[in-house]
């Protein structure tokens, strides 16, 4: 079975990016804005928007943003991950201009557009940096805003906490940059039309060497006793899932962000005897997918589950080579 999730509904004030910005005698350098490991706890979901009509593409000419998105989206691998806490940091140092706190962690899907009509960036900070500079940090968890109006903080000063308030359907911060008021994207500060890929960027040295740009992103990984929704994979706590001897089921899943149209996605569950249970169907994705999950699985035999290790195998097929792959396993051992 195949769940596909639509890019996120995320929608802010838009200003087209600007190629002809007069650009200070300094650009801003930027530290990462979130206190996790980028590419094992906390992923790059979305980036800036780069084409000015109702299409999409991002620095790369990838597809790894949407229509109108004017900054980076930095998000968690679920519910669970948010509840322990994840840092928003300070790019740089700056004066805080503006925050916003008190709006609830829920989902837009949940509580609607027209609840957050006029706080689409939820729980919020905004800094304002020298040179015509200014960051902003949107869908702070309810309460973690730890700044105030008016006072000077420093790169890497904690701002509150990674939420899911505002217009989001995930956790996750989105970092908006702006220079004299135009969206500038930290990746591509100085992008001129048609070019894809850049040779410079505002991250300073240690967030360079984990923001490489990647496609085919493994968010989440495991086994359940159920097909599960999207919400029940975004919830978390999947990762405890023990086999049991009343298990109805036992299902494998994962979800991957930033696949590509034309991958093909395979994944194969087998016995402790290495015999297949039951494996996807291999068709291509239509395509490019801002996140998918893929899930196959068995019902619980009539004698009941076998004792034994279970091992799932996943890969992503394009132009008949594997381009990403990972095993993962589940053991049941009936208690005496």
């Amino acid at each position: 079975m195949h769940v596909d999730l639509n890019p996120p509904i995320l929608i802010f004030l838009i200003f087209l990016l600007d190629s002809s910005v007069a650009w200070a005698d300094e650009l801003l350098t930027l530290s990462l804005p979130v206190g996790c490991e980028v590419g094992r706890n906390c992923f790059v979901q979305n980036y800036v928007d780069h084409d000015p009509s109702s299409s999409h593409r991002d620095f790369s000419c990838g597809a790894r943003t949407y229509d109108g998105h004017d900054g980076t989206d930095f998000r968690l691998p679920s519910m669970s991950a948010m509840r322990v806490g994840v840092a928003v940091l300070a790019v740089a140092d700056g004066e805080v201009t503006g925050v916003r706190d008190g709006e609830k962690d829920i989902s837009i899907r949940v509580i609607g557009k027209a609840a957050i009509a006029d706080r689409k960036c939820g729980n919020g900070v905004f800094l304002r940096h020298p040179h015509g500079w200014d960051t902003q940090y949107c869908h702070l968890a309810s309460g973690s805003v730890s700044v105030s109006k008016g006072q000077h903080v420093k790169r890497g000063q904690v701002l509150g906490k990674v939420g899911l308030s505002g217009a989001t359907e995930f956790p996750h911060l989105h970092l908006t940059v702006r220079h004299n008021g135009n969206i500038v994207d930290p990746f591509s500060p100085k992008v001129q039309p048609g070019q894809c890929g850049s040779k410079q960027s505002l991250w300073d040295e240690a967030a360079v060497k984990v923001l490489a740009y990647r496609t085919r992103v493994l968010l989440n990984l495991g086994f359940a006793d159920r097909i599960l929704s999207m919400d029940d994979v975004e919830k978390g706590g999947l990762e405890n899932f023990a086999l049991t001897a009343d298990s109805p089921a036992l299902v494998a899943h994962v979800r991957m962000i930033g696949l590509e149209g034309g991958d093909i996605l395979k994944l194969v569950l087998r016995d402790p005897d290495g015999a297949i249970l039951v494996q996807s169907d291999l068709k291509p994705l239509d395509r490019p997918k801002a996140q998918f999950l893929t899930q196959i699985g068995r019902k619980r035999p009539v004698k009941g589950w076998p004792q034994g290790r279970y091992e799932a195998e996943y890969s992503v097929i394009r132009e008949s080579e594997p381009v990403f792959e990972e095993r993962f396993a589940i053991t049941f051992q009936p208690s005496l």
